[in-house]
């Protein structure tokens, strides 16, 4: 996040998409079974701050534990409806600078919680599944305080469009039967972006408009039976910088904030249950 000292320089649709899957979900609820997952696993994140020239303003990287609650129902003319929640935290090493070009180190808090609804609507074909989904996260980015700096909170709230495609399951000969795999490749993109700043004291908390951000993500998917399943992934996002907007203290306008591009490159693993 990135301020400046001296002279000032929709949520309906989505709630009527939920609505309309809760009641998708209900008309069909006494002809098709729902299949339910659960996962647990984690995730090496590492996300870079970079200016407009492209120089690197901070650094952070860390490990994050995330747990996913899922459920799929085929519904009428051969599609599907599923569901996801998830919820990922952890703490990330911060290598970074004030605004002074000093060198800072510190730790910040990260925090997610997404669901996420996702519709298929033609049946399973030689090529694959083609899905249309839509998601909402809530992200946030709490940096401790040090010597040089003080703490500064950041919340995302992002609804997120998107497509997914996944592979039929090929079989692999090894071992006593044969090993199984599915591929998945998903691209999203912001259609709203709401940032919320806490300067905790120094400055007014700030509300932005956050950049637009594009996210694509690759997974691979190794089981035997149909109950356990291993996941491998690894998604790219890449976010423009906020426009400015102008900052406050005590209601004196003192500055511009915005939030620099940025870049989170995430590697998971996970184990997954199908009930």
């Amino acid at each position: 996040m990135t301020w400046t000292a001296g002279p000032p320089n929709g949520g309906k649709w989505l709630c009527a998409l939920v609505l309309g899957a809760n009641a998708w979900t209900c008309a069909n609820a006494q002809t098709a079974p729902i299949e339910w997952s659960a996962s647990a696993g984690v995730l090496h994140r590492t996300l870079t701050e970079s200016s407009p020239g492209g120089g690197r303003l901070l650094t952070e990287k860390g490990y994050l534990p995330r747990i996913k609650l899922s459920a799929q129902m085929a519904v009428q003319d051969s599609g599907a409806l599923s569901a996801e929640a998830s919820f990922a935290q952890g703490r990330l090493d911060y290598e970074g600078q004030t605004q002074a070009a000093q060198p800072v180190s510190s730790l910040t808090g990260h925090r997610e919680a997404e669901v996420t609804l996702r519709w298929r609507p033609l049946a399973p074909a030689a090529w694959g599944e083609a899905w249309l989904g839509l998601g909402w996260l809530h992200a946030r980015r709490a940096i401790e305080p040090t010597s040089l700096a003080g703490s500064l909170d950041e919340a995302s709230s992002l609804a997120l469009p998107g497509v997914r495609w996944r592979s039929p399951a090929w079989a692999l000969p090894l071992g006593e039967g044969p090993v199984k795999f599915e591929a998945e490749a998903e691209w999203r993109t912001s259609a709203r972006h709401r940032l919320s700043i806490d300067y905790v004291g120094v400055y007014d908390a700030s509300v932005l408009r956050g950049g637009r951000r594009n996210e694509l993500s690759l997974r691979l998917a190794l089981f035997k039976g149909e109950t356990w399943r291993w996941t491998a992934g690894w998604t790219r996002t890449e976010q423009r910088a906020s426009p400015s907007a102008t900052l406050y203290r005590a209601g004196v306008p003192v500055g511009t904030v915005h939030q620099p591009r940025l870049r989170i490159d995430d590697i998971s693993l996970s184990l997954s249950r199908r009930f």
